[in-house]
């Protein structure tokens, strides 16, 4: 072709607009470059490895089917799925700055102790564990929403009462957490996971925690600036998927296309995609079906029996590429696609083919910066009110946390980190259950704990194998539950010039890797805000899920892990560079130039898949659900996979409940 990448980059063409014709012809020929894999230099990755500040320095090496399974035979069943890789400096990359540099997603030290969970390697070291004496009357196993809800309720009803709260990363909040970067001296965030929230609609209620901790209802967020005032930018990461695209800028690239870039696509650029027209057709169809008007479809029960594959394409006669369209944006969701989701969970979430996207009401979901570790942050400040110096909504959500006064004696309420559960069970012999023996590992070193009770708000994943003496019933409802990873990038730019110049704030895409992400407008904080303009930095989200289709729900999430898990910091940051430069490069986008940095935030075990019948069984019989809500002796379970997907409020729901049904037994 005669060029390089950064020549072809650097051509001056966007003094203004891009016209249509140059945006694709320099798209095909960045596409023609990056197939060439000789561009890693163009990409910045060459200088990125020179001062990538890693935080892990050495390797840890995993071997062997760390991708899941209830039990030791299905281990063996899922062979094929087994890995090897080294979790060093290299795999886990940059952390950034602030409380949560050195905890994004799964850290290698998290994945080591996991590893031997699952090996079954500590069960010969237990006996070994040093008793520190302590005794609590609740201890909390996961510091994520529903543990720190467990552990609130349960102080408001027994303030005297001392509470231990053990968590196994380095910091609380499970997936509500967040990325801080400084670029150009101004602070940009970006959430790890858990992101967006409703306000509760009743005051004062059991599940109005944002009176019960001093937070606002009422928020007020940036505005465009700049070249970008008339931008139409959302809130948050998820918004704009499908249910309210149509109030927010938003392209949908395609690649191979004489036109690659279509905007308003519902609205007026159907006819410009590169889709058949049947295809065009089906997706009038599908957005305009109202479930609500058809009463043999609309039966839970009955939907909860097919799969949204088959609800798509057998009920409503849409070709197999809806489907697939539809996929990435459930898994998103609720971590599979449609073949592997009951149709239940279409109707749930108000996907099309259930609703009429014209009449689904205005945006209600907020974004703290950093998505829900805002929450987290004020539950800590609740619970341990010297961890987080300050008493406004701007100290509790940006003051540095005090980790030496989470775990102070004189506390009712503790917070142990870094701190994993190896093994929980009841003392006492036959139906005498005295109290409960907690064993953890803390940098290598196991110890123990008693306490009269126990709430488990940890996965079920490690509940099924901590849990030392879990009734067959409650191993049987674990085993219908599976799990699937995701993974998510925050991406620093030091400018976002090429969103302005092509006109979106967010992006669709089928192929490469992940398939959307987005700017979005940040909350103001005190008066203040991260800055929205498109000649200073931001953060730009990628949620990117990773699925099998036509593998079964087990297979899948096994499959996926595995290549969450093996694939390196740099092969997936090659892949981010790539994939931005072939879509971004036609309005300007250098990202040797436009990129400040990149966290990756590897969740293994992001999102509890419900498969067939998990909420409405064909007999009326118990859902796994029912029984894993029922607490056992002095052990209650209480984690948000119990309400079939993963939200902030339903963790802390279930988090409620579970302290509730100990607390009438034994308090």
């Amino acid at each position: 072709m005669g060029f390089s990448i950064n020549e072809v980059l650097n051509r001056k063409i966007f003094l203004s607009k891009p016209s249509k014709k140059k945006v694709s012809e320099k798209t095909h020929e960045i596409r023609e470059l990056i197939m060439s894999k000789k561009i890693d230099k163009e990409l910045g990755v060459d200088k990125l490895i020179t001062r990538r500040d890693f935080v892990y320095g050495s390797s840890l090496f995993i071997g062997g089917a760390f991708a899941g399974g209830s039990n030791a035979s299905y281990a063996k069943t899922n062979s094929r799925y087994d890995y090897s890789f080294n979790v060093g400096a290299d795999w886990y990359g940059p952390g950034g700055v602030g409380d949560y540099a050195s905890s994004h997603g799964n850290n290698p030290e998290l994945i080591k102790a996991a590893h031997k969970i699952r090996s079954g390697t500590y069960e010969s070291e237990l006996s070994e564990a040093m008793d520190t004496g302590e005794e609590f009357d609740l201890i909390v196993v996961g510091g994520g929403f529903s543990g720190l809800s467990a552990a609130y309720h349960f102080n408001r009803i027994n303030p005297s009462s001392r509470v231990l709260i053990i968590d196994n990363h380095p910091i609380f909040g499970g997936e509500a957490k967040r990325n801080d970067f400084i670029v150009d001296g101004y602070h940009v965030s970006g959430p790890q996971g858990s992101n967006d929230f409703a306000l509760p609609t009743s005051v004062g209620g059991p599940d109005d925690y944002f009176s019960a901790l001093n937070m606002p209802r009422e928020f007020e967020y940036q505005k465009p600036e700049g070249a970008a005032s008339e931008m139409r930018i959302p809130i948050d990461n998820f918004d704009y998927m499908t249910w309210y695209e149509n109030n927010y800028d938003c392209g949908h690239f395609f690649a191979r296309a004489n036109k690659p870039w279509i905007k308003d696509v519902w609205n007026s650029g159907l006819n410009s995609t590169p889709w058949s027209e049947d295809l065009k057709q089906a997706f009038t169809r599908v957005r305009a079906i109202n479930i609500s008007e058809n009463k043999k479809h609309n039966n839970d029960q009955w939907l909860d029996s097919i799969t949204l594959k088959s609800y798509y394409e057998n009920v409503l006669g849409m070709p197999p590429k809806v489907t697939s369209f539809y996929d990435p944006i459930m898994a998103s969701i609720i971590g599979f696609g449609c073949d592997a989701l009951s149709a239940y969970w279409g109707k749930y979430f108000e996907m099309p083919g259930f609703i009429n996207t014209d009449q689904i009401e205005a945006p209600h979901l907020q974004s703290f910066p950093g998505g829900n570790t805002g929450i987290a942050r004020h539950f800590i400040k609740k619970l341990i009110p010297n961890a987080i110096k300050g008493n406004t909504f701007e100290d509790i959500l940006f003051n540095q946390v005090d980790f030496s006064q989470l775990d102070k004696e004189v506390n009712p309420i503790r917070m142990r980190l870094s701190s994993t559960a190896v093994s929980v069970q009841h003392t006492g012999k036959g139906s005498d259950k005295e109290g409960v023996q907690v064993i953890y590992n803390n940098k290598n070193k196991l110890y123990r704990i008693k306490s009269k009770t126990a709430v488990m708000a940890s996965g079920g994943w490690v509940n099924r194998r901590i849990l030392k003496d879990l009734p067959r019933k409650y191993h049987e409802a674990y085993n219908k539950l599976n799990h699937s990873p995701v993974l998510v990038a925050n991406v620093a730019l030091t400018n976002w010039r090429f969103l302005e110049r092509l006109g979106i704030a967010a992006a669709f895409w089928t192929e490469g890797i992940g398939f959307t992400s987005n700017i979005r407008r940040p909350m103001i904080v005190g008066g203040k805000s991260q800055p929205l303009d498109p000649d200073k930095p931001i953060v730009m989200t990628f949620y990117i899920p990773i699925i099998k289709p036509g593998l079964n729900a087990r297979e899948q999430g096994a499959m996926c892990r595995a290549e969450l898990l093996s694939t390196s910091f740099l092969s997936y940051e090659r892949q981010i560079r790539e994939q931005m430069t072939l879509m971004f490069s036609a309005g300007g986008f250098e990202p040797t130039r436009d990129i400040a940095g990149i966290i990756l935030n590897r969740w293994g075990h992001a999102y509890v898949n419900p498969g067939l019948n998990f909420m409405h069984t064909r007999d009326g019989s118990e859902t796994p659900s029912d029984i894993l809500r029922q607490s056992y002796g002095r052990i209650a379970i209480g984690h948000s996979e119990l309400r079939g997907h993963q939200y902030w409020n339903g963790a802390a729901g279930e988090g409620r409940r579970a302290v509730e049904s100990l607390i009438d037994r034994y308090f």
